[in-house]
């Protein structure tokens, strides 16, 4: 239940060139929306007060692209590349993932960043193994109130008996009974999404279908993109998806890691939005990862997303770190290696706070709601404790958040007008259980995955792909 709530005496960054930050100021929330942002407000009566002295007040942060069924297996493929990543998690894990597994891991997921300060997500969630997964997949972002586009994943699982679905078709079906059984208001907090099969793992016939799906229900959709494991051209064709007219406005096309100037130049061109989740590109071994330079000299602003806690951190202000200072190595590097001297950043702190935040809420289609501290948007606002030791003293708020915090000093979090998070502790979970039930989940994984592949089989299996994706294309 929403109420009026008063947000005081903090420092305010609104990402929005219109209304100017304050080094002291209010932010007044009321019906779920943000009413006012000024030096002083007098609280209406009854209001709810949060005293944000020492703090540092933000938009709510947005993560294009996460996997959230995933949870339970954090850390599994912390040393593992991306071609051991496909057979460990999405191959051997998931095959065995029960539709309780995939409840309890998105919503962990979700809570997990609620917590961090992200209040919107677009979960491109791949984990669809049965319509039962897929129920409960929905079900559980839904219950944990998070906002943004839940992804239904078309990619086929193998598994051990017949499958779920008799035919492509079939799943294409499902996920319009999805749509209609849980995300029947395209304007809700939450909204249905499709994330398409890597391109070149089926028949082209059956991407555009995936596609097309997407655009007769006018929904996001979502692709892996140009991101493959060495040689394996997996993802690979998006102009030929532009060529059929399925690219626009409506596509978050994530990782493009072998995208180039021109290529972005097409993405800016049709007004489709480039997710990238740096710390997965950098850390899983993917030859050319995070194209931040060639992005941006197309006019292309990023949207940032921490993809999988399997390999990564799910906190939002580590993706805006190691974003920054792989985009100025990038761009400082020609000039660096001719012994130039570099005198200005060329992407400063708050560009990349503006790409978790405002280029985020323009991926997700969501700009006229969230992604600034604006009269009139929904409020999605977080109190960060700037008096913590690894923030303190505050010279630049938006540096500060950008270069030091992480998801342990949010203080609190507003989500769609309700307080879902204060002191540091979140509100109505109960977080002890549910860490039980993430460890049960995990335990029950653990004991019926497989044996981890060896470097000669990733060797092999890599090569398989790219002998049968060859072919596809």
């Amino acid at each position: 239940m929403t109420e009026t709530i008063l947000i005081h005496s903090g420092r305010i960054v609104t990402m929005d060139d219109d209304v100017p930050d304050l080094p002291n100021g209010s932010v007044l929330i009321e019906d779920g929306r943000i009413s006012a942002v000024a030096a002083e407000i007098e609280p209406p009566p009854g209001a709810a007060l949060i005293d944000a002295a020492g703090m540092i007040v933000h938009p709510g942060l947005v993560d294009t692209h996460k996997h959230m069924w995933q949870t339970a297996l954090r850390g599994v493929v912390g040393d593992r590349t991306l071609v051991g990543y496909f057979s460990d998690v999405r191959r051997d894990y998931l095959s065995r993932y029960r539709a309780e597994d995939a409840y309890v891991g998105t919503y962990a997921g979700a809570l997990e960043l609620i917590a961090g300060g992200t209040t919107a997500v677009l979960d491109h969630s791949h984990g669809v193994v049965t319509p039962e997964h897929a129920d409960a997949l929905a079900q559980a972002e839904l219950a944990s109130g998070i906002r943004g586009v839940w992804a239904y994943g078309y990619c086929p699982v193998d598994v051990d008996g017949p499958p779920a679905f008799g035919s492509h078709a079939d799943r294409v079906k499902d996920a319009q009974r999805v749509r209609e059984e849980f995300f029947a208001d395209s304007r809700a907090r939450l909204r249905m999404g499709v994330a398409i099969t890597e391109q070149n793992l089926l028949p082209f016939d059956c991407t555009e279908a995936e596609i097309r799906s997407a655009l007769a229900m006018d929904v996001v959709w979502t692709a892996h993109t140009h991101c493959g494991p060495g040689n394996a051209p997996i993802t690979r064709g998006f102009h030929r998806l532009v060529g059929q007219s399925l690219v626009d406005h409506r596509a978050v096309l994530s990782h493009c890691n072998e995208f180039r100037v021109d290529d972005f130049d097409v993405v800016r061109e049709l007004g489709a939005h480039f997710a990238s989740s740096p710390d997965s590109e950098i850390a899983l071994g993917i030859a050319r990862p995070t194209p931040y330079r060639d992005a941006l000299l197309a006019g292309v602003s990023p949207s940032l997303g921490t993809d999988c806690v399997t390999c990564m951190s799910g906190d939002m202000y580590s993706a805006m770190r190691v974003a920054l200072m792989f985009a100025r190595h990038q761009i400082n590097d020609g000039p660096g290696r001719n012994y130039e001297t570099i005198v200005e950043q060329p992407v400063s702190t708050r560009d990349v706070f503006r790409w978790a935040t405002v280029e985020g809420a323009k991926a997700l289609g969501l700009q006229r709601e969230i992604g600034s501290l604006t009269p009139g948007k929904r409020a999605d606002v977080v109190c960060v404790d700037a008096r913590a030791i690894n923030l303190a003293p505050v010279l630049d708020p938006v540096a500060d958040l950008v270069l030091h915090a992480h998801a342990g000093n949010v203080d609190t979090v507003v989500l769609d007008g309700v307080i879902r998070k204060r002191h540091g502790q979140l509100l109505d979970v109960d977080v002890p259980k549910l860490v039980g039930e993430l460890e049960r989940s995990r335990d029950y994984l653990m004991t019926r995955a497989g044996q981890m592949a060896g470097s000669a089989e990733l060797v092999d299996e890599a090569a398989q792909w790219s002998d049968t994706l060859t072919r596809l294309q």
